[in-house]
């Protein structure tokens, strides 16, 4: 017996600052008050990339761009398969219009929502990319929130990709000071010029095995670890 083939839906990650945006629905009544990528059905005639810019126009108000496709893929009941893909916001800020509420979430909060079940099996790929820990990507420590942010600043203008995210680590209050990572995906060396006019360094941390849920804290130093000039 022949099958239907399964409509795509597409859904988008949208990255800023180490964080990525989720959107609680209002209907239906099974769904309402949970957590999901906005987006919405492929029609004929487009492109995956080209119906999720259109919804995410029509959902949210804004202009994004999509830079690549997370893995795999969900099936939405008998008739749908999921897809979700990581852009960045091009043009205006997000504005729900189908949604009661948008939330910036980082790694470390993805688990505290509750995602729709379809959008589920995306997150553990996406905290490995917001966590920077993919391959190619450097991840610079600061101590000064205000010193990670110019350099990202500084790399966003050079063409490269990057954001800052608070370094948490295991066992501290939220509410105490916490160093800055900066992750990009800029040459080392030009991190490491970087890094030598400011208190930072540079983590060598390694990689994350797939389907790891969580990683062990950094190794801080003590103190500021400056690199002196000859």
């Amino acid at each position: 017996m022949s099958t239907q083939p399964r409509t795509l839906v597409v859904g988008a990650a949208i990255v800023r600052d180490g964080a990525v945006l989720a959107a609680r629905r209002t209907a239906p009544p099974e769904a309402a008050g949970r957590w999901e990528f906005p987006g919405g059905k492929v029609e004929a005639g487009e492109s995956p990339e080209e119906a999720l810019v259109r919804e995410i126009a029509e959902e949210l108000g804004c202009r994004i761009d999509v830079h690549s496709w997370l893995p795999g893929a969900a099936e939405i009941g008998d008739t749908y398969e999921l897809r979700v893909a990581c852009g960045v916001l091009l043009e205006g800020e997000p504005t729900p219009t189908e949604h009661d509420a948008l939330r910036w979430v980082g790694a470390y909060d993805l688990d505290r929502l509750d995602w729709l079940d379809p959008d589920r099996p995306f997150l553990p790929h996406l905290r490995l990319l917001l966590r920077g820990r993919e391959a190619g990507s450097v991840r610079a420590i600061f101590f000064d929130e205000q010193d990670a942010r110019a350099v990202v600043r500084r790399l966003v203008a050079d063409g490269f990709e990057a954001w800052a995210e608070v370094e948490r680590l295991a066992g501290e209050d939220d509410d105490e000071g916490h160093p800055w990572a900066v992750i990009t995906d800029a040459p080392g060396f030009m991190i490491e010029l970087m890094v030598e006019q400011y208190d930072a360094w540079l983590d060598a941390g390694t990689g994350i095995e797939p389907g790891a849920s969580a990683l062990p804290p950094l190794d801080l130093p003590l103190a500021p670890k400056r690199v002196k000039k000859p």
